[in-house]
């Protein structure tokens, strides 16, 4: 089996190089790494408008919701050299928000929300876990009751990365609390901006701000329901799935490693055994990343083969950022960047589902293993 990329493939990725060197600079780069690569803050924002203007947010988009049509591949491609420049790439709102809606929405909530997240005026931060609902989901307690014509809304969300700029929350609630606790969820686009929204701020070890976002009486139109009343978990878990598969880029790893290479070339120790062993792990992630993006493009959905993704990838980051500090000089930009890198991975650790519950995923649903399996 071949895989280089082919003509096509080569081309695109060059003219992702080429949009990179002319619009990405060092002051944006400086900010990306501050905001932990998300598209937030004025230098970010106008960058993401360049990629818009380019049609790149909706890169895998219909041509009929106003997207260019290109394969989920070819956004692997771009997020990967995105990934690799320390650019902020499309983010959840395009790239697993707007793809859940075309799955699952009504015409009229397709017409609502997708061209207002086409042209930047909707942007979600995403509100799953909670205090006591983090890897066991299904548990959470955030409510939404129907009284009249609006949803009212109670509870709290913690690890909300972006929620301080964002203009909505992509809001799963309990809106059945007498249904099994996976049967009675739901899908609520709530306004950052309404009355009884509070966002905290929580700053991780990496100094990624990230918030806890509370909701008190918060009423919000009936028909800012996504999809089907009680058939939520279905929609959080597609979504995810998506966002898996944009966390497992393996571009910052393939960077590390090649400040890595030019900063050592004068060094008098012999490292190349390590050095191979860790190329080939940056390979192997990579080729897993690959077949989970082709899987989208096939019409599958990769629910045991995203999880291997971000399971490999994510625990590398850390793996790799420590191999790094311990060959180089801690002066230079070799280990500054494996240090961010490291501070950054406990976060992609639990983003989009702690690593244990993708092994979880990946033995009942990739290898067919029954719940609970004991030796």
């Amino acid at each position: 089996m071949d895989f280089a990329l082919d003509e096509h493939h080569q081309a695109w990725v060059k003219e992702v190089r080429e949009f990179l060197r002319a619009e990405f600079d060092v002051e944006a780069e400086e900010e990306s790494r501050r905001r932990g690569g998300e598209a937030s803050g004025p230098v970010l924002r106008k960058f993401r408008a360049k990629m818009a203007k380019r049609g790149w947010l909706a890169l895998t988009w219909p041509v009929g919701y106003g997207g260019s049509g290109r394969t989920t591949f070819e956004q692997f491609l771009l997020m990967d050299e995105f990934a690799y420049w320390g650019a902020p790439a499309i983010d959840l709102t395009a790239s697993a928000v707007a793809p859940t809606i075309m799955r699952f929405g009504t015409d009229a909530q397709k017409k609502r929300w997708l061209p207002a997240i086409l042209s930047g005026e909707v942007e979600c931060a995403i509100g799953y876990s909670e205090p006591d609902a983090g890897s066991d989901l299904a548990s959470l307690r955030t409510s939404a009751r129907r009284d009249g014509d609006v949803w009212v809304v109670n509870g709290e969300k913690l690890w909300n990365t972006g929620a301080e700029f964002a203009t909505h929350e992509w809001l799963v609630v309990r809106t059945d609390p007498d249904a099994p606790k996976h049967k009675g969820l739901s899908v609520v686009m709530v306004p950052i901006d309404a009355p009884g929204v509070t966002v905290q701020p929580i700053v991780t070890w990496g100094g990624i701000r990230t918030n806890a976002v509370h909701f008190e009486d918060v009423r919000v139109d009936a028909d800012a329901l996504i999809g089907a009343e009680n058939d939520g978990w279905r929609y959080v878990t597609t979504a995810l799935d998506f966002e898996r598969v944009s966390i497992g880029v393996t571009g910052g790893l393939r960077r590390l490693y090649d400040e890595t290479l030019r900063t050592i070339t004068s060094y008098e120790v012999d490292v190349r055994h390590g050095l191979a062993e860790l190329s080939v792990k940056i390979e192997n992630a990579r080729l897993l990343n690959y077949r989970a993006a082709w899987m989208v493009d096939q019409g599958l959905m990769p629910n045991a083969e995203a999880s291997m993704t971000k399971v490999v990838t994510t625990e590398l980051q850390a793996s790799l950022s420590a191999a790094v500090l311990e060959l180089v000089d801690p002066t230079s930009f070799a280990a500054e960047l494996a240090r961010h890198l490291y501070r950054q991975a406990p976060y992609l650790r639990f983003g989009g589902g702690t690593n244990e519950i993708q092994r979880d995923i990946i033995a009942q649903r990739g290898l067919g293993l029954p719940r609970g399996a004991s030796r």
